[in-house]
C-alpha cells in the first residue's frame, strides 16, 4: 500500500470517529430534550390537575352555601329556615358520626336547606312523644292530594318550630308512611314531641369535612352516603362572620321568648354587641358559650343566627410525591429536587354569603 493510500485510509477513519461523536452528542441532547419534555408534560398534567380538583371542591361548598337556609317557599308561611333555626353549623350532624351538640370544628360544616321542588306543609296535630309518628296537615295550599303531602318513605324530611319557637328541629328518614293516617314515621326517635302547626318538609342535608389521615374532602348527606369529593386536600378551615348587632336575630312575637331574646315589651336581646357596623368573624368560644338554642342533642349556640358570610379556606397538594419537595410551601413533603417537578400546595380562599342569609332573603 503506497503512503497516500495509507494517509487517505488514515482520514477516513479520523472522520468517521468525529461523526460518530457527533451523533453521540447529539442524540444525549436530544435524549435530555425528551426526559425534559416528558418531565414537563407530566408536571403539566399535575398542576391542571390540580387546579380541577380545587375547581370541583369550591363549587360544590360555594353552591350548597348560597343555598343554605332557604325554607319553605309555598303553603304555610314561606321564608329562610335562619329565622327558626341555625341552618349553618360548625360540626357534623346525621345518623351517623355526629359531633356533640354546641361544638365547634373549624374543618367541618352542616348545611341545611329546603329545595324548590320540597313537599312541604305543617303538622295536624301535636306529636305524643318524640318516638310516635307526625301527623301531616294535608290542606295547606298546594300540598299534592293523597293524604301525604307528597312525603314517602326513605325521604329526608325536616321538623321545625316556628320562628318564635326555642329553636328546635330534626331532620330524619321516613320508615314508613300511612297515606290513610296521614302519618309519617320517623326511623330514630327525634329530640322532643313537636307540636300541631310546626313546619314539616323535604329537606337537603350535607356535611363538608377534612378527613385529615386520608387527606380527603368529604361529603356526608347525613344519613348513610359518606363519600370523598377531592383527594389530596389538606387544608380546610370554615370561619363564620356575624352582624354585630344583637337584634340582627328574629325577635319572637311581643309576650314571647326564645334562644335569642327574653320575655318583655318589647323583648330583649341576650346577645352580645359586638361592636361597630361590619361583619365579626366568632370565635370558637362565641360560637359554643350560649345562650344556646334548640333540644338535645341538637343544640347550637344562638350566635350562629346572626352569621351573614362564611370564609372558606382550602389548601390542596399534588397527587404525586415526585412532584413535591419540602419547605412551608408543602403540608406533606415530597421527593422533588428539581424545579421542574416542583409543584407547590395550592392554597384558596373565597366568601359566601348565603342569599336565604339576608333580610329580605333571595330565592
Amino acid at each position: 500500500m503506497t503512503p497516500d493510500a495509507r494517509s487517505r485510509r488514515g482520514y477516513i477513519l479520523v472522520e468517521l470517529l468525529i461523526a460518530a461523536a457527533v451523533v453521540c452528542t447529539l442524540l444525549g441532547v436530544l435524549l435530555r430534550l425528551c426526559v425534559t419534555a416528558q418531565v414537563s408534560v407530566r408536571a403539566h398534567g399535575n398542576s391542571a390537575d390540580l387546579q380541577q380538583r380545587l375547581r370541583v371542591a369550591v363549587e360544590a361548598i360555594r353552591r350548597d352555601l348560597l343555598d343554605a337556609g332557604a325554607g319553605l317557599s309555598n303553603g304555610v308561611s314561606p321564608g329562610p329556615l335562619i329565622d327558626a333555626f341555625a341552618p349553618v353549623l360548625p360540626v357534623r350532624s346525621g345518623v351517623t358520626g355526629a359531633d356533640p351538640d354546641m361544638g365547634y370544628h373549624a374543618d367541618r360544616i352542616t348545611i341545611t336547606y329546603v329545595p324548590r321542588e320540597a313537599s312541604q306543609t305543617r303538622l295536624g296535630a301535636n306529636m305524643t312523644a318524640a318516638t310516635s309518628p307526625l301527623v301531616v296537615d294535608p290542606s295547606t295550599a298546594g300540598c299534592p292530594s293523597g293524604g301525604l303531602c307528597g312525603f314517602g318513605i326513605g325521604d329526608r324530611v325536616l321538623v321545625y318550630e316556628p320562628a318564635d319557637g326555642d329553636g328546635s328541629h330534626d331532620v330524619f328518614t321516613v320508615a314508613a308512611a300511612d297515606s290513610l293516617s296521614g302519618c309519617l314515621t320517623p326511623a330514630a326517635p327525634l329530640s322532643r314531641a313537636y307540636r300541631a302547626n310546626s313546619r314539616i318538609a323535604t329537606v337537603v342535608q350535607r356535611v363538608y369535612y377534612l378527613d385529615r389521615a386520608g387527606r380527603r374532602l368529604m361529603v356526608y348527606d347525613g344519613d348513610r352516603s359518606d363519600v370523598p369529593l377531592v383527594d389530596h386536600v389538606v387544608g380546610l378551615r370554615f370561619t363564620f362572620y356575624a352582624d354585630p348587632l344583637p337584634t340582627s336575630v328574629s325577635p319572637p312575637a311581643e309576650g314571647l321568648f326564645n334562644c335569642g331574646y327574653a320575655s318583655g315589651a318589647p323583648p330583649a336581646p341576650l346577645l352580645q354587641d359586638l361592636g361597630g357596623s361590619a361583619l365579626v368573624a366568632l370565635t370558637a368560644a362565641q360560637l359554643t358559650d350560649g345562650p344556646p338554642c334548640g333540644t338535645w342533642p341538637r343544640r347550637f349556640d344562638a350566635d350562629l343566627l346572626r352569621v351573614r358570610r362564611i370564609r372558606v379556606s382550602l389548601r390542596l397538594e399534588a397527587e404525586a410525591a415526585g412532584f413535591r419537595g419540602s419547605g412551608m410551601a408543602f403540608a406533606n413533603p415530597g421527593t422533588s429536587a428539581d424545579a421542574l417537578r416542583y409543584i407547590p400546595d395550592l392554597q384558596f380562599t373565597f366568601d359566601v354569603a348565603p342569599r336565604n342569609f339576608l333580610n329580605p332573603p333571595l330565592r
